[in-house]
This record gives structure tokens, sequence and C-alpha cells, in this order.
């Protein structure tokens, strides 16, 4: 394995493993830069923290971890409209990835719905507060979307089904309410951001609104 600088080489050795495959796959769209820089700036933007933070809630069930490549971008709890915090990821068996999330001993229920796209997502079984979400691209789309990986600020609570999906019990648990509300209060004005952005991308040239179903 290449050795991380200091302090860097003092981080989970799975973790430096997946920052230096990181740091190649960036350096092929940033010729020259240098694993230290690489290092650098992750950290200089907060990335670094964000990826750390991933890691860690991930050490609960480390197949998750074992299946992201390289990681790809970022965003921190603020430029993430205060929802969440996450990155994008490569992945070369994201079929084996599904399979593991959807294990019966995975600490993770599979959503019926969801707003990441082509993507199958799936969220970490928590009582309260923060939680995982990991969105795996659909076939038809791998060549074109990464993979997601992310931390909700207020995880949806839910209980996991026996076949393996998510049952929201929000509406019957106080303190769950609780959680659903918080991730509702976040989502809801990013959402409405969203969808007046695709409205407006949709009004015709002369200013008339595009029938009813666009």
């Amino acid at each position: 394995m290449t050795a991380l600088p200091a302090p860097y080489n003092t981080l989970p050795i799975a973790l430096q493993d997946t920052l230096v495959r990181s740091h190649v796959e960036a350096e092929k769209g940033w010729p020259g830069l240098t694993l230290e820089d690489y290092l650098k700036d992750r950290e200089s933007t907060g990335i670094l923290d964000v990826i750390k933070k991933i890691y860690v809630r991930c050490v609960i069930y480390p197949a998750v971890w074992s299946h992201i490549d390289s990681i790809v971008g970022g965003w921190t709890l603020k430029t993430g409209h205060n929802i969440s915090l996450g990155f994008n990821f490569r992945c070369s068996n994201p079929d084996e990835l599904l399979k593991r999330l959807r294990d019966t001993a995975a600490p993770f229920c599979e959503d019926t719905s969801n707003v990441h796209g082509p993507r199958d997502t799936f969220r970490e079984l928590v009582t309260s507060g923060p939680g995982l979400h990991v969105c795996v691209t659909q076939p038809a789309s791998r060549a074109t979307e990464f993979h997601d990986i992310h931390i909700d600020q207020f995880q949806v609570v839910c209980t996991k089904e026996e076949d393996g999906k998510c049952n929201y019990k929000y509406v019957r648990d106080r303190d769950a309410f609780g959680n659903f509300v918080g991730h509702m209060s976040d989502v809801i004005p990013w959402l409405a951001e969203k969808a007046m952005k695709t409205v407006g991308e949709a009004v015709a040239p002369n200013g008339e609104m595009p029938p009813v179903g666009f």
C-alpha cells in the first residue's frame, strides 16, 4: 500500500487504502496532483471529515465500506442543504453490494420509494438521530450515474419487514415521529426548490407553462 504522509498515516488502514485509490482516480482529471495535495484539499474543504464520519458509521457493517472502490466529490452538511453529508463513489461490484445490503443480517432496510434518482436505497436501522443512507445505482444508469452514500442528519426511523423492506414506523411511534419531522423539515424546502427549478426549465420560450403532466 502507498504510504500516506503524516498526519494522515494514523487513519485506519481500510480508510487509507480507499483514499489512495481515490487519489489515483482524482489524478486522472487533475494530472500531477500529488497524494499529499489531494489529502490537503479534501481536508480544507471539510470532505475528509465527512469521509471519516461515514467510515466510522460503516464499522457496524464493514461490507459497505469494502465496496467503496474510490470516492468522488462530496458534500458537507452545510453544502448539503443541512439535510445530509456524504459523497459519491465508484463500485466495481454493485450487485454484490446490493446482495450484502439485502442480507437478512444487514442493519439496513430497503426503501420502497426514494428521491435519489435511478438508485436502490437502503436506510441504516436507527431509533433516533442520524443514520446512513446507501444509494446503489440501478444497472441501466451505471454508465452515467455514481453510487451515493450519505448520513442523513435526521434518519427516518424504520423497522425491517421480512422481505427486507422498510416499515416506516414514524406514524405510530412518538420518538420516531420526531425524527421523521426533523428529516422532512430538512428535505421539503430542498424538494420545493428542486421542483421549482424543474418548472422554470420547462417553461416555454414564449412564457407559457407546459401542459399538465410534463
